[in-house]
């Protein structure tokens, strides 16, 4: 993860923005020397969001296993995999 300094990010903002889209990578912003902000492209959170939430429910599925409950569905698993995959 690239470390920016604050003064750099604010006057360099479009730089940075651009650069957070093209590479899906979050940022650490530092001010006096000390990391004090994650940012991150709304592209790239929602999509990083998404696969926590299917990792979450893919755990769960696997937890409740033993006890005959299956969690979520195939088909809702399908959905959950096209969307991660188009990028929604």
């Amino acid at each position: 993860m690239m470390t920016i300094k604050f003064d750099d990010f604010c006057s360099n903002y479009e730089l940075f923005v651009k650069l957070c889209e093209m590479t899906s990578e979050p940022m650490k912003i530092s001010k006096n020397g000390r990391s004090d902000l994650v940012v991150i492209s709304a592209e790239a959170y929602e999509r990083r969001k998404k696969m926590l939430d299917l990792r979450e429910k893919l755990l769960r599925v696997s937890e409740d296993e033993p006890f005959g409950d299956r969690g979520i569905s195939l088909e809702e698993l399908g959905r959950y995999l096209s969307e991660i995959e188009n990028g929604k």
